[in-house]
């Protein structure tokens, strides 16, 4: 059994979780932005060949590059496999649904991560922490506008991705106990590059050739993305799966600043209340946490 971090460890977790959503976020405005040019499989196959430059260079600042070999290299790809199926799936959304929309049905994991931590870690879950998980659901709801257009078939995708990152999340949690957040990272890339590389460079249709503004959104959504997801498992080893993952909630505050900047989305009334319910939701976790 895993025990529970102590206080302030687990406020670090939070700290590096609430740092990882707003750079996540901002990669996802440039992979949006991608989508209406590029290939799903390509933004995936080129973004994680950027991304390997932050976390190779974060790993050699802890140390000899020699700390990435892992023991459990097979554990290690299948948390990869997950998070690129559950990226793969965001991008699929996000390429016909608004950015804040997508973010909204993707934000049902950390309920999936409460729900599965007792089960897959052994984390005892109390009530608050429920209450508060809920809270933040009910806002994504009302966020989502059951029997609007977020419901066409394309939510299915952002769904879907929503389970895939719930169960990689626990896995990185799994994987804190046996390797350093960098060794976790590293392999996630090497995920990436194994199962988008054969897709885009093998196979017809997969490859357009990118223009200098669409390298340009590359280059930036790989590096922040790789900084971003070393901080998320770096928050994930630090602070218990239901603790830390309300605070991925912060990710639609972004979503919808962003969306109104870039694509002038004009959140409603609605969207509105949903993000204050998300908001409150991880603030009463922090809150409870420092007690």
């Amino acid at each position: 059994m895993i025990t529970r971090p102590a206080a302030s460890t687990t406020l670090r977790g939070i700290a590096c979780v609430a740092g990882a959503c707003l750079l996540l976020t901002m990669a996802d405005a440039f992979a949006k932005l991608l989508t209406e040019t590029l290939p799903v499989m390509e933004i995936a196959f080129l973004r994680s060949i950027v991304a390997l430059v932050p976390i190779l260079a974060i790993a050699r600042y802890y140390g000899p590059l020699s700390r990435l070999r892992t023991r459990h290299a097979g554990k290690q790809l299948l948390r990869g496999g997950l998070i690129i199926a559950s990226y793969t799936c965001f991008l699929l959304s996000l390429n016909v649904l608004p950015l804040a929309e997508t973010a909204s049905v993707f934000f049902s994991s950390p309920l999936f991560i409460a729900a599965l931590s007792p089960l897959v870690l052994r984390e005892k879950v109390p009530v608050h922490r429920w209450f508060a998980i809920c809270l933040g659901f009910a806002g994504v709801l009302v966020i989502m506008r059951p029997g609007t257009e977020s419901f066409r078939p394309e939510a299915l995708f952002a769904l879907a991705s929503a389970v895939l990152y719930a169960l990689g999340a626990l896995m990185a949690r799994r994987l804190g106990a046996l390797d350093p957040p960098a060794t976790t990272s590293f392999y996630t890339g090497l995920a990436f590059l194994i199962v988008s590389g054969p897709f885009t460079l093998g196979m017809p249709g997969y490859w357009v050739d990118p223009d200098w503004t669409a390298v340009a959104y590359i280059a930036a959504c790989g590096l922040i993305a790789g900084t971003a997801h070393f901080l998320l498992i770096q928050g994930y080893r630090l602070g218990e799966a239901a603790v830390v993952a309300p605070f991925e909630y912060s990710t639609l505050l972004w979503a919808v600043l962003f969306g109104f900047v870039i694509w002038s989305d004009v959140p409603t009334w609605s969207t509105l209340a949903g993000v204050l319910l998300v908001a409150a939701s991880g603030l009463y976790v922090l809150r409870t946490e420092r007690r």
